[in-house]
């Protein structure tokens, strides 16, 4: 690892936002649906059929839930690197994203609402988006979306990072000079 010299910027900017947390305007009480429909068919089965057969309803549902689990990739990892930006995770699995910091376009937000059942309030979540130029999609930090508060609080942190290392978002660069026409 090369030296950092002493006053640069930090070279690495790790983004650690907070899941959002369940709420109960957004519909999360059926998610017990399938864990309680499993221990009564496991229970009727047992009492009706034998102790063994019970087994197998349970035997099932936690195979499926190994088989679904979705590995966990750790924190998003921003580093700045000979002018580009590398995204990356810390256990990923998957290529690093690098875009040149000219090509980053700018740092938005990326807000959805999702309307509560039953007459529930809304709720909005959020999750940082590098826009670069088209036809590249945006990359998102992180996938899951988070707490407006958290993501906005996140989208100043890794502005102020991207601006220290010589970033200017494209609305804000300078437009070359024109040229006189004859």
């Amino acid at each position: 690892m090369a030296a950092v010299e002493e006053g640069a910027p930090p070279r690495e900017l790790v983004v650690d936002p907070t899941a959002a947390p369940g709420d109960s305007s957004d519909g999360a009480g059926s998610a017990m649906a399938p864990f309680a429909i499993t221990a009564l068919v496991a229970g009727g089965l047992a009492k009706f059929v034998s102790p063994t057969v019970g087994l197998v309803p349970l035997v099932v549902v936690a195979v499926v839930l190994l088989v679904m689990k979705k590995p966990r990739q750790g924190r998003f990892v921003l580093r700045i690197d000979d002018g580009a930006l590398e995204v990356t995770r810390e256990r990923a699995r998957s290529p690093a994203v690098r875009i040149a910091l000219a090509d980053l376009l700018d740092v938005s937000i990326d807000r959805q609402t999702h309307h509560g059942a039953r007459g529930g309030s809304a709720t909005e979540r959020v999750r940082l988006a590098l826009e670069r130029p088209a036809p590249d999609a945006p990359v998102f930090v992180p996938e899951d979306r988070v707490t407006p508060i958290d993501g906005q609080e996140w989208y100043g942190k890794v502005r102020v990072f991207l601006r220290k290392h010589g970033w200017v978002p494209a609305d804000q660069r300078a437009a070359p000079p024109s040229t006189p026409g004859p």
